[in-house]
């Protein structure tokens, strides 16, 4: 007979530590220690692989804000936010804790047509909303090669800008304002300066 491994027990301890007070806490997404899902988030768009010590799902922004300031409780636990993992870098890669905002962060919540605005979560694929736009009149530029995987908000860290950029502009060019979380877990508004 073959014993049962706990997959908690291959977590490094100042990571169970952090692990165990998130999941104590107000924190209502989702903590997933299994080596399945560890695997799964270990490799991205590139040629690289990194096996984290955990998936933490959140659910909203005070939950990402809420695994910031948790983390600044426990020395050396590091994390990587992912999206949908089209990073050609491995940018989305630890051997921290990635924070996978795709599972529940990815909506599109209001477009005005009067004003041409969209307000949508992170992880927004930006064919899901040029699917959305599209019977209204409008699209969001620029054109990637990675269009049906990649999310608005790994569009915004990279500055993505692709095929017909030169016309339409890049993701900044588009962006009225954005809510992030920062690493500390303090939330960050921003909107455009009146002159």
């Amino acid at each position: 007979m073959l014993p049962a491994l706990d997959p908690k027990a291959l977590i490094e301890s100042n990571y169970q530590d952090f692990l165990t007070h998130l999941g104590k806490s107000n924190f209502s997404g989702d903590i997933e220690y299994s080596y399945a899902s560890r695997l799964a988030v270990s490799t991205d768009n590139s040629i690289y692989q990194q096996l984290p010590q955990a998936v933490v799902f959140p659910k909203n922004i005070e939950d990402l804000s809420l695994i910031g300031k948790t983390a600044n409780i426990y020395e050396d636990v590091k994390f990587s936010a992912r999206g949908g993992g089209t990073g050609t870098n491995g940018q989305s890669l630890t051997s921290g804790i990635i924070v996978d905002v795709s599972r529940h962060m990815n909506q599109v919540l209001e477009v005005n047509t009067q004003q041409s605005w969209a307000r949508v979560q992170a992880v927004v694929v930006k064919d899901q909303l040029n699917d959305a736009l599209k019977p209204l009149g409008f699209f969001f530029a620029p054109d990637l090669s990675t269009s049906s995987r990649a999310t608005i908000g790994g569009m915004i860290s990279t500055d993505a800008s692709g095929q017909g950029s030169l016309v339409y502009g890049k993701t900044s060019d588009h962006i009225l304002g954005i809510t992030s979380v920062m690493a500390d877990g303090t939330i960050l508004n921003t909107a455009p300066m009146s002159l």
